[in-house]
């Protein structure tokens, strides 16, 4: 029974289930790691949503757009009348947007998130309504509730009531609701008292709002010309949405943008009557900037945690070369303490990097969990020299692993050709080695058996 037992002690075969067995165990802590992750990630969202909700959304304005009910008269098999309120809306000629943001960094805790407080002009030219074109001639319209909406996404955070001038006449905005469904809640500014529209040649409108939001400010182009143009202290914009701007120019200082849109290929017409599913999906082409930050420390270490079977497996990959080909024994909590070094790195990486940022949070989790290592190793190893490279082989992981995340665009071929180098280098290791004969012979009889190590054993005849 002894024998069957020192023989499975001895099994390289045994030894490698075991080291698997180890390997899935060690899954166990770095999912709680991954949880954690998550659960930090989820705080960071709380905080941040909570510092729009006082602050402000990302913003999306649309607009301005003129609303005319008039009356759709139908008759029916039996002759009667019926009425039906309808609601055409009319889009401008031209729109002119200037915006300008002052942004900053708001904080809630230890989670920041970048806001602004922008100021929006907006001028626009209507042409005069001809029913007949329009498709409304012969109806009843209703000329005194027009009013002319303008869609902001989070119209709490307009910060001072705006005004508008329509044909050098100025009237106030009134909260207006989700009148026009195509565009984001819409505040309207009515024309009862400012203009005859039923005898005007041209509308011109024109505003200025004063709105905070956080992290994006987007616009719809709804002139059938469209001019937008965006300043702003922040110095990483990141411009997105179905229109790239025509000019841009961005320093340290912060940037400037500017759009030239037609209507050509908007998903919106020039004019639609209310319930047409034309608009269903205008929002799609809204454009803008978002104010980028760096990427997420919670998204860069759940990216490393991905890669934490990869460490385990290969620091064990070189304690089992180092049984294999020095001829030492280790027991399977001896591997188990190594793993958790690696483990506890992930840890350390989240618990660091809220307070010191990525870069000097990884640094200071590798040399804690690269010291475990390489301490524990040279008491286990019982060599400089194995010490020496199992601390190189730490090192190279770490590094590969930084740089790995740093290159997001090439983290794929990064990784693979990692992956290929480290196959090979242990296909090269244990190229020459019987692991048959490896597993069936005792250590001591074993031919292999470096000399140095057994010198090292031997007392000294002197």
């Amino acid at each position: 029974m002894q024998q069957v037992m020192s023989r499975l002690r001895q099994s390289a075969s045994v030894k490698i289930l075991t080291i698997g067995f180890l390997i899935l165990v060690l899954l166990i802590p770095l999912g709680m790691v991954r949880d954690t992750i998550n659960d930090r990630s989820n705080v960071h969202l709380t905080a941040k949503m909570d510092i729009q909700r006082t602050w402000g959304q990302s913003q999306l304005i649309a607009g301005p757009a003129l609303i005319l009910p008039y009356d759709l008269v139908r008759i029916n098999e039996r002759g009667e009348r019926r009425v039906d309120r309808r609601e055409l809306y009319i889009l401008p000629k031209t729109l002119d947007i200037d915006a300008a943001a002052e942004s900053e960094i708001r904080y809630r805790g230890i989670h920041k998130v970048p806001v602004y407080s922008a100021r929006v002009a907006l001028k626009a030219r209507f042409d005069g309504v001809d029913p007949e074109k329009l498709g409304i001639g012969g109806y009843n319209i209703h000329w005194s509730e027009a009013a002319i909406a303008l869609g902001i996404s989070d119209g709490r955070a307009i910060t001072v009531t705006p005004t508008a001038n329509v044909n050098g006449q100025s009237t106030s905005f009134v909260p207006g609701g989700q009148r026009i469904d195509a565009l984001p809640p819409q505040i309207e500014a009515p024309l009862r008292g400012v203009v005859d529209l039923a005898r005007a040649d041209e509308l011109s409108f024109d505003t200025v709002l004063e709105i905070k939001g956080s992290e994006s400010l987007y616009f719809l182009p709804l002139g059938d010309s469209t001019r937008a143009s965006l300043t702003s202290g922040w110095p990483t914009p990141s411009f997105a949405g179905s229109y790239l701007p025509e000019t841009r120019e961005v320093s340290e200082a912060g940037f400037t943008a500017d759009w030239k849109v037609s209507s050509i290929g908007r998903s919106l017409p020039s004019h639609w009557t209310e319930g047409s599913r034309a608009a269903d999906s205008a929002r799609s082409d809204a454009f803008g900037v978002e104010l980028y930050m760096p990427i997420s420390v919670y998204r860069l270490t759940l990216r490393s945690v991905k890669y934490g079977i990869l460490f385990i497996v290969l620091t064990f990959v070189s304690y089992f070369i180092f049984e294999v080909i020095a001829g030492l024994r280790l027991h399977p909590l001896q591997y188990l303490m190594v793993g958790m070094a690696n483990v506890i790195f992930f840890l350390l990486l989240i618990a660091l990097a809220e307070h010191t940022g990525f870069g000097w949070s990884y640094l200071l989790s590798a040399l804690a969990a690269s010291g475990l290592i390489v301490g524990y190793s040279r008491a286990v190893l019982g060599t400089r020299r194995r010490t020496l490279i199992i601390g190189s082989v730490a090192f190279a992981l770490y590094a590969f692993l930084y740089m790995t995340l740093k290159a997001e665009t090439y983290a794929l071929l990064a990784g693979s050709v990692g992956l290929w180098v480290v196959l090979a280098a242990i296909m090269y290791l244990t190229r020459r080695i019987d692991w048959y004969e490896r597993s069936a012979r005792p250590e001591k009889d074993r031919p292999d058996a470096p000399i140095e190590d057994a010198a090292a054993q031997t007392p000294s005849s002197n």
